[in-house]
């Protein structure tokens, strides 16, 4: 595999791309280090491959350097204690990003940017601390998959690259494709030996997730949206599996979860749907009994008014929007509101009764508390829970009926049909694809209904000016493709990274210091010392 471009202006290109993103030549980026666990079939695959190299590097000042697919560093071997020390200093460090925003142009940055081979001379590093090393990368390509797995490197202390490497680096890439895609097979055939075993009985629906595979048996398959197998893959890396998931169609499912022993990312499920969910309902409907009093509590977004309508139908409640009020400088008059509800038998809604003033909250307690259940029914609709005044969380206590509505950042087993559902409303042609429901579920969704139907709504707009009917992530806008909750751990980690140095900085490198200013013990920093590449 060869790049479509001239070496120089592969060069050139990648020059030009680094300097847009403002990394500065003479910029000594500290590594980005991040967990590398999702690496380990590649590392599994190509740990035997280097070791065998290295033996043939022996005696050269010439390293091997293995990223994964993100360009985050997996493996670096070499047998010159001097070139090892070399490399660390200059952030070649597991989980450390070697994206050209990251570490300018390299043998390993650039080859992700061209996906072929590339020959970076020593002065043709962007960065100054890599200029007394030449580089031959080259794109491991998984041979099931077609997509790239990864990228390996020879490093060597030279001004040019020695043209041995080339043949070397790529008989190595042949090896450790052969290797993924023997353990592809291997991993596919466990998958489908326990797909097959609780497919036996014929009253369950059955499926089955791997790594670039899904079954089904003729039930699930009945039962099952291409969106459904989004929440599935989520539930393959959840230690404790909800008893039950909520599929694109509104179905609640009960779903036992088999994972398959020896594969990483693959699980059995086994999906019974609820007789009373039998017939498709919206994720979002309550139950249709009706309390004297309810409460319903929630953060904004969460659709606690459209819950509350379906505690009292609009056309039969007087409802009342204390935030408007108070906006309209119109203070709202409980008393007489709950009177003249009383006297026409009405219904009363409360939006945003936790904003109402002390007086106003002592009388909407008093008629809560002695509301009877021949009476029209009261719903009171305020914030979350855990955040209402002490009035405000006395109120709700007082209800017969409480309803506490999550956000959607803890609902990720529901997101898929939730998503699905808002689509229907926004367009019914149009159906939401496995890709964009992985989307959904990476998002944090601080804005709950109310940003995720502005999303859904410009991802609409686009795949239907792609002439598609089916939205995929590439129609979410680009701050969406990616995962906020990766971001988040990503800057706990930075955060914990950057604590750390504190500490050996004031303690003058002593660790013992360190670890008692930390407040841990030496084990546990010596620990996270190596975990995070420090």
């Amino acid at each position: 595999m060869t790049t479509s471009l001239p070496h120089r202006d592969v060069i050139a290109a990648s020059w030009q791309r680094v300097a847009s993103s403002g990394l500065q030549r003479d910029a000594r980026p500290v590594p980005n280090v991040s967990d590398i666990a999702s690496a380990d079939p590649l590392l599994d695959a190509a740990r035997p491959v280097l070791a065998r190299a290295v033996e043939i590097l022996s005696g050269t000042e010439t390293a091997l350097l293995l990223v994964d697919s993100e360009s985050r560093m997996v493996a670096r071997v070499s047998a010159d204690t001097t070139l090892e020390n070399r490399l660390s200093d200059a952030g070649a460090v597991d989980g450390a990003a070697f994206g050209e925003d990251a570490m300018g142009t390299t043998a390993l940055g650039t080859t992700a940017e061209v996906r072929g081979d590339v020959v970076i001379n020593g002065g043709e590093h962007y960065l100054e601390q890599f200029r007394s090393l030449s580089c031959f990368g080259r794109p491991i390509i998984h041979p099931a998959t077609r997509r790239l797995a990864g990228i390996i490197c020879m490093t060597e202390v030279a001004d040019r690259v020695n043209p041995l490497s080339v043949p070397l680096i790529r008989g190595l890439v042949d090896d450790i494709a052969e290797r993924l895609l023997n353990r592809t097979h291997t991993d596919h055939r466990a998958v489908v030996s326990a797909f097959e075993r609780a497919s036996a009985r014929r009253d369950t629906a059955v499926a089955a997730v791997g790594d670039d595979l899904q079954l089904t048996n003729s039930l699930a398959a009945q039962l099952l949206a291409p969106g459904d197998f989004g929440t599935l893959a989520l539930l393959v890396g959840e230690r404790n599996a909800p008893p039950a998931i909520t599929l694109v169609s509104g179905v609640v499912a009960d779903v036992a979860v088999d994972r398959v022993p020896g594969v990483r990312h693959a699980a059995v499920f086994r999906l019974r749907p609820r007789i009373e969910d039998a017939v498709p309902a919206s994720p979002l409907r309550l139950p249709s009994e009706i309390a004297a009093t309810t409460a319903i509590c929630g953060e904004a977004g969460t659709g606690r008014t459209t819950h509350a309508y379906t505690r009292v139908p609009p056309e039969d409640a007087t409802t009342i929007d204390v935030a408007a009020s108070i906006l309209d400088g119109s203070p709202v008059d409980v008393a007489a509101v709950l009177r003249t509800a009383r006297m026409s038998g009405r219904g009363v809604i409360i939006d945003g009764a936790d904003l109402l003033d002390e007086r106003s909250m002592r009388l909407l307690h008093a008629a809560v508390a002695g509301r009877g259940s021949s009476d029209p029914a009261l719903v009171v609709v305020t914030g979350p829970v855990e955040s209402l005044s002490s009035p405000a969380a006395a109120l709700t206590a007082c209800c017969t009926r409480r309803i506490i509505l999550p956000p959607l950042r803890q609902r990720t087993t529901e997101l898929a049909s939730i998503g699905q559902e808002v689509l229907q409303r926004i367009d019914s042609r149009v159906k939401l694809q496995s890709d964009a429901a992985d989307a959904l579920v990476c998002q944090e969704w601080p804005g709950n209904l109310i940003e995720l139907t502005i999303v859904l709504r410009r991802a609409v707009d686009s795949a239907l000016a792609r002439g598609s009917r089916a939205v995929g992530a590439i129609d979410f806008p680009e701050e969406y493709r990616g995962s906020t909750r990766a971001s988040k751990l990503l800057g706990l980690e930075q955060a914990e990274r950057q604590a750390i140095r504190e500490a050996l900085d004031v303690a003058r490198g002593n660790k013992s210091h360190a670890a008692s200013a930390l407040g841990i013990s030496r084990t546990t920093l010596y620990a996270r010392i190596r975990a995070l590449g420090i």
